[in-house]
This record gives C-alpha cells, structure tokens and sequence, in this order.
C-alpha cells in the first residue's frame, strides 16, 4: 500500500466525500477554502494521487492499488527514473575511466610433476614391503611438500629480495610485501595430479622471470633437503648394520659353543640317521615333520626381515614428516601387524618342533642304542631339549643373515642418494612470457559498477519515499 502523508490523505478523503472537485474548479475552489488551502494546492495533490493510481480519470478510487505495493514502487521508480538513468549513467562513465587508468598484470604459469628424487624417495627404497597385502597403498606426498616450500616465509623473502619487490609493489615493509606476493601467487594442484604456479606482475617478462625463479629455487630446496635425509638414512642403516654383524656373530658363536659341548651339528639329520636304523616308518614321519618345520621357518625368516625393513622406514618418516602424516600411521600399524605375525609363526614353530619330538619319542619309546654303532648317539631322553635349543640357535643364525642381506643393499642405495645431485622436478609447461593481461577484466568492472549504481539508485528512492513521514516527524521534534 503507498504511504500517503497527512495532507495527502486528507485529500483522499475529500475525494471520496466531495468526487465533484475532480472536474469541477468552482467546487474545488470552494472546498479548498472550507479546508484551508488554495485550489492550486488541492488541484497537485489531486494530480499526485492520479499518478499514484489512487484515482481514476472518471473520479472514482482504486481501492486495488492499496494493495499492490509492488506496482506502487514500480511506478515510483518509473517516475524517478531520470534520477536513476543519470546515476547509471555518471557511475559508467567513472568506471570506464577508472579502469583504463588501472594497471595491467600479465600471469605466467608453469605446471611441474615431481621427478621421484626428491625428499621422500628414500621411503621407495623399502617397496617390496608387503603393503598391499594390509590395505595400504604407498603415499607420495611430493605435491604436497612441493607446495609447503612454495608457500613457506624462507621462499617469499627470497623472492622480495631477488625481485625488490617492496619498491616494486610501493609496500611499506617486506611483510607487506610478502602478503601482496601471496596475493598475486596462485599454487593449483590439477586434476591430474600435477601442480600449476601462476604469478602476475605488472609487466610480462617479470611475471615469466620469478615463477622460473620459484622453480629453481624449490628444485635447490629439494635438492638439499634430499642429501639431509639421504646422510641421515645412511648413518641410521649403517649403526643398524653394524650391529646386525655383531649380531650374527654372536649368534654363530653360540650355535658352534652348542654344537662343541653337544655333538649336535644337524640334529634332525643325525636323529634321522639313527632312526634309519630301526625302521624307515620312523624316518619318514621325521621327515614329513620336518619339511613342514623348514616351510614354516623359512616364512619365519622372510617375515622379520620384512619387519626390519619397515622399522627402518619408520624412522626414517619420523625424522622427515610429521607425527600426523597417514605414512607414520600406517607403517606403525605394519609395523606391530608383523610383530603379531612373527609371534604366531615362532609359536607355530615351538609347537611343530614339539609335536615331531613327542611323535618320535612314542614311538621309540625307551628304546636304546649301543654305542658304536654311529658317529655320535643322542640319548632320547635328551632329545627333546637339544632339538629346542637347535633349532633356535640355527634360527637365529639364518634370520641375521637374512637381514644382512636386505640392509647391505640399502645401504649402498643411501649412500647413493647422500651423493646424488639431480633435478626433483618434471616441468609439464615452462612458464612464458605471457602476451595478454590477465586483469582488469575492465568490461567486468564497468557492467558490475552500472549494476550497483542501478541498485544503489532505485533503493535510496524507494527509501527516501517510504520513510518521508518519519523523517518530517524527526524534523518537528
């Protein structure tokens, strides 16, 4: 409903009371006295609410119109339209200068893929690790690194200080600087998998220049952040080889100590030989026994070297990622998953060993053997025991053998990638000199600028009308 003033209505009211005043002058001059006003002032108040399509031509009110709010304001807004046309008009203009005065900024852009010798291709060094097998795939955490250096202060006060960027972008400070090269610096990672910088500078050549210096610099960083890890690697695998040695020797120390005070060199095979003598069927089930024993103890082997392994790679992703990177996460579970295994397998082993030793000592029962009668003689009651402690001692021998051939091999590799100086990065498109400006985008500007002087324009008109009222209240107080 339009908000008529007190005055307005009044002159409703006598329209409605008196709708001769419409067509009439002399009526209407009349009326106009009685009610303290000239025939002038009631003849433009009439006009007003003609315009407002509160009366009709013929006289009579459209009573509709009070409730078309809408329609009023169309109308309002069509009646001040040369008040809105004229700020649209001088709001376009301003904007059209404005953006030819605007500097221009040229983007150049490069798109990179990490070449696999970078910081973390160390970790690659233990793929054979049975990842797969525990629902794991391996991580390559390249891209993301690629974009922490990029982002990080060491890399923008680099760049402020090759490029002067505070006497080139008039910042007040090299934080301020900083900020407006973030500003202008865009690190995208594609859909494929590859990483895009864009960076914009007023002039095109420039802009070229500093994303081949973002590179070159990230390829330096790589560079020696690879040797870091790859000296630390090296020393930590060679401490781990150097007590595998010491290891191992005193493993085979204790099996030859075993052997002298013993007898016992192959207790299986000598069991065997003496079994021979009274009945292959004893022989055969030693055997079937012990092929199942030797299975199991070569996936035993095999397993803990796994597990070295993945401790080495554990250590190595805690003194390069952080404690939250799924990689430590997920080796740290590989890691106690294997110990479990190892577990079951040595259990599996002890109790393999102790069901042969109890099925050869039922059926031999308390049979004895004479002396003589081969090299060396074990005593059944004895058997069980020394077969134990065999069996553990040679164990121990051929799984830190085992694991000495899986850390020479890596070590080697770490000393290899100490040394190494290779590009870490795979640039997909060189950056150019870019030959268009990337913004202003001026059109944007001037039809954005139009729009709110549209919008700004008709909403001060229908606010000035609507609160008229209120304002006159405001202004008698």
């Amino acid at each position: 409903m339009v908000n008529l003033t007190e005055h307005e209505r009044k002159v409703y009211d006598l329209i409605q009371q008196y709708p001769e005043i419409l067509t009439d002058r002399d009526v209407r001059s009349k009326i106009a006295v009685q009610n303290g006003m000239t025939e002038k002032t009631l003849r433009n108040r009439i006009g007003e609410l003609r315009r407002f399509g509160l009366v009709t031509k013929d006289g009579s009110s459209n009573e509709s119109a009070n409730h078309a709010d809408e329609h009023d304001n169309i109308f309002l807004l069509w009646k001040r339209r040369k008040f809105i046309t004229k700020n649209v008009i001088w709001v376009g203009l301003a904007s059209v200068i404005i953006s030819l005065f605007l500097p221009k900024w040229y983007a150049s852009k490069a798109v990179i893929l990490s070449s696999g010798a970078g910081r973390f291709s160390l970790i690659s060094a233990f793929a054979d690790l049975p990842l797969n097998e525990f629902g794991f795939s391996p991580v390559n955490e390249d891209i993301t690194s690629f974009i922490s250096i990029l982002d990080s202060r060491s890399m923008k006060e680099q760049m402020v200080e090759k490029f002067n960027l505070v006497e080139r972008y008039g910042s007040r400070d090299v934080e301020y600087a900083m900020k407006e090269l973030e500003g202008n610096t865009e690190l995208r990672v594609t859909d494929e998998g590859a990483l895009a910088i864009t960076l914009m500078d007023r002039e095109p050549e420039v802009s070229q220049q500093m994303v081949q210096a973002m590179l070159s610099q990230l390829d330096l960083i790589n560079r020696r952040l690879s040797r870091e890890q790859g000296k630390y690697n090296r020393q930590f695998i060679e401490e781990r080889l150097k007590q595998t040695k010491i290891d191992i020797m005193k493993a085979e120390e204790e099996l030859k100590l075993f052997q002298q005070q013993t007898g016992v060199v192959d207790i299986l095979a000598q069991v065997t030989a003496q079994l021979e003598a009274y009945g292959q069927l004893y022989s055969q089930k030693v055997a079937a026994h012990g092929g199942v024993y030797s299975q199991e103890l070569q996936a035993y082997t095999e397993l803990y070297a796994q597990r070295a392994g993945t401790e080495i790679q554990l250590s190595v992703a805690k003194s390069t990622l952080s404690q939250n990177n799924p990689t430590i996460r997920q080796l740290t579970f590989l890691l106690k998953e294997q110990d479990r295994q190892l577990e079951t397998l040595a259990e599996q082993l002890d109790s393999e060993l102790g069901v042969m030793l109890q099925d050869v000592d039922e059926r031999l029962g308390s049979v004895g053997f004479n002396d003589g009668a081969a090299p060396i003689w074990i005593t059944l009651s004895d058997f069980p025991a020394l077969a134990m402690r065999s069996a553990r001692l040679i164990r121990e021998v051929e799984v830190q053998s085992k694991l000495l051939e899986i850390l020479i091999p890596q070590y080697e590799q770490a000393r290899m990638e100490e040394s190494k100086n290779i590009p870490t990065l795979q640039v997909i498109d060189e950056p150019k000199v870019p030959l268009n400006k990337t913004k202003p985008k001026r059109m944007l500007i001037v039809l954005g600028a139009v729009f709110m002087a549209a919008m700004f324009s008709s909403g001060y008109v229908l606010v000035e009308y609507h609160t008229r009222d209120l304002r006159k209240r405001l202004g008698s107080i």
